[in-house]
């Protein structure tokens, strides 16, 4: 069965006016505008206007051009009226697209449009990029934009890092667009705020074995009722971690800013903390990991939580306190060698051994890598 396809909604880019066929006739009949004004019994000058536009056929001119050119009145009349129709609908299709400019330059001062530009989620269209928008953002008007941006600005995670150049109109928009790629996930199991310890203990495997190390944590928090994605950074967001309750379950996003498994393991667990210790209680809350900005408790908590989740907090005091002040090569080969007796990921210890002794130089074969 053939499909209908309805036109009623298309408008024309151009309104062709019924002048324009009647040139087309007069060059087809070779019969010059002069003539058939004489036979009309009308100005030259009126006809001429006709044909270029500027005056609409008649019913008594369409009678006329029946008369002369053997072609009914009433489809000179039906021309001028589609004509007429094609014109008002391209005025208003103008008005919408000069509506929809003014719009979308709203839309660029509180919203990373160069940052959705980059990843493909919008293009060229507009009227289609304004509906993409407000989707990202659940609103349906710039006013709703403006709104939102307004009444979470003076937020903590808009907070300058002081480290790293941070922009607020880009964390604003990825925080959004984090919460817009939740809601797109499917479901994942019930939450229970009993089984962290399990939780835990699963991950850690994950990150001794770092092999499809992104995959396997989204399938275990799935199963523990976490939504897990990946967001990347957009430019002067130097976010590794946010965590949120949306809908049934918590959401865990992390930017993988660094690519690194022990910023990773860290960053991750951080967050999980932020869900079992203070979203399940609180889920309006959210919690944003923005480097370089000054940390409260809640955060100053969740931080221990994630390193000693890593690693005992006993056994790595006694690590430190025995390994600080040996030979390059030799830290490296302590490094391992704890990893290896406490199970650990080697650059996990890398990681942390390097934060803790303010040490960055020390180099090695380690891979820190996510794999």
């Amino acid at each position: 069965m053939a499909t209908k396809i309805k036109l009623n909604n298309c408008v024309p880019c151009i309104a062709i006016h019924p002048g324009e066929i009647i040139k087309d006739e007069l060059e087809a009949r070779e019969m010059k505008q002069k003539e058939l004004a004489s036979l009309m019994g009308m100005p030259t000058s009126v006809l001429n206007d006709i044909i270029k536009g500027r005056r609409a056929v008649t019913p008594e001119v369409s009678v006329l051009l029946q008369e002369i050119l053997g072609i009914d009145a009433s489809y000179w009349l039906s021309l001028q009226n589609q004509y007429d129709i094609d014109q008002v609908n391209i005025n208003a299709k103008i008005i919408e697209r000069k509506k929809n400019i003014e719009i979308w330059k709203v839309i660029s001062q509180y919203c990373s449009v160069k940052c959705f530009e980059k990843l493909g989620i919008i293009g060229v269209k507009i009227a289609e990029n304004i509906q993409t928008i407000y989707s990202i953002f659940g609103i349906s008007s710039v006013e709703e934009l403006i709104a939102s941006f307004s009444s979470e600005k003076e937020l903590s995670y808009f907070k300058k890092s002081e480290r790293l150049n941070s922009d607020p109109i880009n964390i604003f928009s990825w925080k959004h667009f984090a919460f817009y790629q939740s809601s797109q996930m499917p479901d994942v199991a019930d939450f229970n705020k009993d089984n962290l310890d399990g939780l835990v203990r699963e991950l850690n495997q994950v990150f001794v074995v770092n092999t499809d190390t992104i995959d396997r944590t989204k399938e275990i928090l799935a199963r523990y009722g976490i939504k897990f994605i990946v967001v990347p950074k957009f430019d002067k967001t130097p976010i590794d971690g946010f965590s949120f309750w949306q809908g049934k379950n918590p959401t865990v996003v992390l930017t993988l800013r660094l690519n690194k498994i022990d910023n990773y393991a860290f960053a991750l667990l951080h967050e999980i903390y932020h869900v079992y210790a203070h979203l399940f209680n609180n889920r309006e809350q959210r919690y944003i990991a923005i480097e370089g900005v000054e940390t409260d408790k809640c955060e100053e908590d969740a931080n221990k939580f994630a390193k000693y989740s890593l690693i005992s907090k006993d056994i790595w005091s006694a690590f430190l306190k025995q390994h600080s002040l040996i030979s390059p090569f030799a830290k490296q080969m302590k490094i391992k060698q704890f990893a290896h007796q406490h199970n650990i990921n080697e650059a996990i210890v890398l990681g942390f051994y390097q934060h803790d002794v303010n040490l960055y130089s020390i180099k090695s074969t380690i891979s820190r890598e996510i794999k």
